[in-house]
């Protein structure tokens, strides 16, 4: 995702990750990826209870894309079967395109 941020903010869309760490292990691996965007922490994954995205049986999320526009509606998303399922990079950059133009008509 790292490498789509300045694409996705030059269409106005911004981009905010969660980690099950701890706000100290999460700092740490941002400040490692040089990421461009926020890391925030979920260490008793509630968000990711909510949003259906906790690992059954492990203290983990699977991984996840949403994409939600400016009034909450969730647009999109992409809840991986494992640690491996991401959406492709191709994915995202079209998904947001389409998200960005309906949230212009809405």
């Amino acid at each position: 995702m790292a490498n789509l941020h300045p694409v996705l903010k030059r269409r106005g869309v911004e981009i905010a990750a969660i980690s099950v760490d701890s706000r100290e292990d999460s700092a740490k691996l941002a400040q490692s990826l040089e990421l461009p965007f926020p890391l925030l922490e979920d260490v008793d994954l509630r968000v990711a209870l909510q949003w259906g995205v906790a690992m059954e049986g492990r203290d983990i999320a699977v991984p996840a894309v949403f994409v939600v526009l400016p009034n909450g509606t969730i647009f999109w998303k992409k809840v991986g079967e494992n640690i491996a399922d991401r959406p492709t990079n191709s994915q995202i950059l079209e998904v947001t395109s389409q998200a960005v133009e309906a949230s212009k008509r809405k």
